[in-house]
């Protein structure tokens, strides 16, 4: 133990003269053209990582305020097909389970929705139960109602998109009239038709949910001779990350016919959705390896320059694993100030992108319009980035992941440090006595 405690100390004593070496070469206030590199290295580091944390934080809010939409509504967490006669009891069994927040039993099918001007859509209909619907708190709230005003909504008539009504010429009050068919094993294809008034239209903030769907109550599918489509358990779970637990749990229940997650339900989308990711992260990764580019060039010249004091040190007896040393801490401390720097400035600018963003429209949109009572500007341009006539958005979202930011702040502190060890590796095998000679 004592002789382990020695080598440690040893290492100590030997490692601390090393970083103090590597750090007044790095970011001591000496004017020499190496150590202004590298603190304007530092500083390139840090904008790239506030490039990255910005970029990235708001493509995850976009991202997650869309999956968060989509699993509130249409998708659900587990989506399970079981036959009619096991629902109630298997409805009833779900909610007990301390993992599931809600159950919701639906029927879903493509309908031809009709409007009171003849103008036609195809629309996904959901026949969902008032109360069932008024009970998953999320699903309303994804749909900007409070559970009473669904649950009032749905029994009186028919939840329409704000979009999808826009495209029948349909509003509250309105009758629309929804065509189907199905296939029948003995009648074959048979036709139905039935109608109801839109009670409520509800906005989401996404145009493909306010336009393409439609929630009728389970209750008008007694006015159908047949049912369009089985009935579906849309299990949502306090922790979405469980699902693929519980859906190996529940995949041998009896009366299941299928069952999937969400990450199964929705593959292609979140496939593509993480091949985006990584491009993005790439393209913008690019900063890092230019850095590390002038990194490596600056320090080959600094090692040029201080070829004397390298093979002074040498001439004393410092191992060349030590001078080695040396650089790797130069390049580490290099990335981690850039590193830790980017961090500081990055995250608050991610959070507050939004707000940094319209401050600076309105900026702008006051000095438009002093220009414009002056007489030199001739109208005011609309300057909103998100504008209603353009985008469907209002605002920009952010979510910063803890995942994200470490991976960025390995990749600003690994590339600096390969940098100077290359830079430093050609000139290892140079003799101290021919570059003292040299002198």
């Amino acid at each position: 133990m004592a002789a382990n405690e020695n080598r440690r100390d040893q290492k100590n004593t030997r490692f601390v003269p090393l970083l103090r070496i590597a750090f007044r070469w790095s970011m001591t206030r000496r004017k020499t053209a190496h150590q202004t590199g590298l603190r304007f290295a530092a500083v390139g580091i840090a904008a790239g990582i506030v490039a990255l944390i910005v970029v990235m934080s708001v493509m995850n809010g976009f991202q997650r305020q869309y999956i968060d939409s989509l699993l509130e509504t249409t998708s659900f967490h587990i989506r399970i097909r079981a036959e009619n006669s096991h629902v109630p009891a298997l409805s009833q069994s779900l909610r007990q389970n301390p993992l599931v927040r809600s159950v919701t039993p639906f029927v879903e099918t493509n309908l031809l929705a009709e409007g009171p001007e003849n103008h036609q859509s195809v629309l996904r209909f959901m026949w969902v139960g008032p109360q069932d619907l008024a009970s998953d708190a999320g699903f309303c709230r994804a749909l900007h109602l409070s559970p009473a005003l669904a649950e009032e909504g749905l029994e009186s008539g028919i939840l329409l998109g704000s979009e999808a009504a826009r495209l029948l010429g349909a509003y509250e009050g309105i009758k629309i009239t929804m065509r189907g068919a199905l296939v029948s094993p003995d009648e074959g294809i048979q036709q139905y038709e039935t109608d109801a008034p839109v009670s409520r239209l509800f906005r989401s903030g996404y145009y493909e949910l306010d336009a393409g769907l439609a929630i009728v109550s389970r209750e008008k599918i007694a006015d159908l001779s047949l049912a369009p489509a089985p009935t579906v358990l849309g299990v949502k779970l306090k922790n979405p990350e469980q699902a693929d637990a519980l859906v190996a749990a529940l995949s041998h229940e009896e009366g299941i016919e299928s069952i999937e997650s969400w990450r199964d339900y929705n593959r292609s989308f979140f496939s593509a959705l993480r091949t985006e990711k990584i491009v993005m992260f790439l393209l913008v990764s690019i900063i890092f390896a230019v850095v590390a580019i002038n990194i490596h060039y600056s320090m080959r010249r600094t090692i040029a320059r201080k070829a004397r004091d390298l093979a002074i040190l040498s001439a004393f007896g410092t191992s060349q694993r030590s001078i080695s040393t040396i650089f790797m801490l130069e390049g580490l401390i290099v990335g981690i100030v850039g590193a830790a720097l980017g961090i500081v400035v990055g995250i608050p600018i991610a959070q507050n992108v939004d707000r940094i963003i319209n401050g600076a429209i309105a900026l702008l949109d006051g000095i438009m319009s002093l220009l414009y009572r002056m007489g030199i500007a001739k109208s005011i341009p609309d300057l909103r980035l998100f504008s209603p006539t353009v985008f469907y958005t209002e605002g920009i979202p952010s979510r910063i992941f803890t995942s994200d930011i470490s991976l960025i702040a390995a990749f600003a502190v690994i590339f600096p440090a390969i940098a100077v060890y290359l830079a430093y590796r050609r000139f290892r095998n140079a003799s101290p006595l021919e570059v003292l000679r040299s002198e």
